[in-house]
């Protein structure tokens, strides 16, 4: 294990003697496993590295979190190593910012990173994702919808601060199971994290129920989909270069907070091209770790479309606004402003809504479902009942809705504060409407218009698809 990590530290050069090293340690298995070997390898080669700890307690888990904390703190101070420990009240800051639990984590997390390293002067991050990580990361972007970029997974290095603090990633050629074993060769006794077993999150279940199938049909697939990785991120990086030196020919605007492009030599590049050229300025705008193949698609509706005038709304307040043949990209849009958004709902069909990154899927049954496995994205509805147009839109001044099971009617907003949708997103969330009236507001709760009862015939299905954000909203 030692040779293998220290031949892919030297051989990408990675790490360098005498430098200070940030570590992130949770005080689980892969990060007390990163932290031992880096420690092992100082001493066996003389690195002269300068190693400093940073645990973060996200609080999440009340006892256990703490637990966690004073056991890194403990260790650390046996191995006479620097321990930066911190405790952050994230569930405080999801709700200021309108992320999922592990979106705000992370950024509260890198926040810190960068903090101690330019306290202690480091220009090395160095973190534990190995190679499960990366097959786990592949399959998550493959069945979110992705490109070549996101089947190059975790990078094995990449800037936190441009030309300052990098972030480096030493085990991403080790598997688990590997790293587990060295724990227990070395004595190490790191702690669990209940969460890990909770098919809460997506990428949970993909650990969990889909990765045995893997195994069941070829023993190896984790070193082939890490190949996969490995051709992507290669074929990736040379897209890539080349997009940035195209980009530099259509932009024709650079700000803080905005960039504007022309619409012909944008049209005029490959479409390879430009695919990566809109992640390019979305990222220069804004400190989402990645942008999803829908938001590119979006954008690319809009710059390539025939109407000369489109807006498009997308997450961490990102404005995207054509007229004519200048492309605006603005983050920061006063929260004040609502930009309102009507799509008819195609039944049977999907409708895509590009302003919350939600797709809904609607179908007309001849027979009821069975309620008991009703999904919770998706509603029935008695079809003969509904009057007027079946729409998909976000909230208006006034809007009210009569509850399935309630007798009054009751304020949209009162609803959305009860259920703690977080402020950022109340604007943009969809509402399926007949007419005028409120149907469903999907993920919180079912109107009573339409209730299927027993002379129901004619069952409309509908089921909502969340985008990233807001399947992290749901997951809250």
């Amino acid at each position: 294990m030692l040779a293998r990590v220290q031949k892919q530290i030297e051989d990408e050069r990675l790490l360098t003697a005498g430098e200070s090293l940030v570590v992130g340690v949770s005080g689980g298995t892969d990060s007390m496993a990163l932290l031992h070997i880096l420690m092992s390898l100082n001493k066996q080669y003389q690195y002269g590295w300068k190693i400093h700890v940073v645990h973060v307690n996200h609080s999440f888990r009340g006892a256990e979190s703490d637990a966690d904390a004073e056991y890194v703190q403990t260790v650390c101070t046996e191995w006479s190593i620097p321990c930066h420990s911190f405790k952050r009240n994230v569930s405080l800051y999801m709700e200021e910012s309108g992320l999922g639990s592990q979106e705000a984590s992370r950024e509260v997390r890198y926040q810190l990173y960068q903090q101690v390293a330019e306290e202690v002067g480091a220009r090395k991050v160095v973190l534990a994702h190995h190679g499960d990580d990366q097959v786990e990361t592949v399959l998550f972007r493959m069945l979110r919808g992705t490109g070549i970029h996101g089947l190059a997974g975790i990078p094995l290095r990449r800037w936190l601060v441009e030309g300052k603090i990098e972030v480096v990633r030493p085990l991403l050629g080790v598997f688990r199971h590997e790293l587990e074993e060295y724990c227990r060769e070395a004595g190490l006794s790191p702690r669990e994290d209940s969460s890990n077993a909770s098919r809460k999150y997506l990428r949970n279940r993909i650990r969990l129920d889909v990765l045995p199938l893997f195994e069941g049909i070829n023993v190896r697939y984790r070193e082939h989909i890490l190949q996969l990785a490995k051709s992507a991120e290669i074929d990736e990086k040379y897209l890539h270069d080349a997009s940035k030196k195209a980009l530099q020919q259509v932009i024709v605007q650079q700000e803080s907070n905005k960039i504007s492009m022309a619409v012909q030599p944008f049209q005029s590049c490959d479409l390879a091209l430009q695919r990566r050229m809109i992640p390019l300025i979305l990222s220069y705008l804004s400190t989402r770790a990645e942008w999803s193949s829908q938001h590119v698609e979006a954008v690319l509706r809009v710059v390539t479309g025939d109407h000369p005038s489109a807006e498009l709304h997308l997450p961490d307040g990102v404005f995207v606004q054509r007229v004519y043949e200048r492309i605006s990209f603005t983050r920061g849009l006063p929260d004040s402003k609502s930009f309102p958004y009507c799509y008819d709902l195609v039944v049977p069909g999907t409708t895509m809504v590009w302003e919350s990154g939600t797709m809904f899927h609607a179908n007309v049954l001849q027979s009821a479902p069975e309620f008991d496995k009703l999904p919770v994205n998706a509603a029935v509805f008695d079809l003969d009942q509904l009057t007027g147009k079946l729409m998909v839109r976000n909230r208006r001044a006034g809007d009210r809705l009569t509850l399935l099971g309630s007798a009054g009617s009751k304020k949209l907003k009162e609803l959305m504060i009860d259920c703690k949708v977080p402020k950022v997103h109340r604007d943009r969330m969809p509402l399926l409407v007949a007419g005028e009236e409120i149907m469903w507001v999907p993920g919180v709760r079912r109107a009573a218009v339409a209730a299927v009862n027993q002379h129901t015939t004619r069952f409309l299905y509908v089921a909502a698809e969340y985008g990233e954000d807001w399947q992290e909203v749901k997951n809250e």
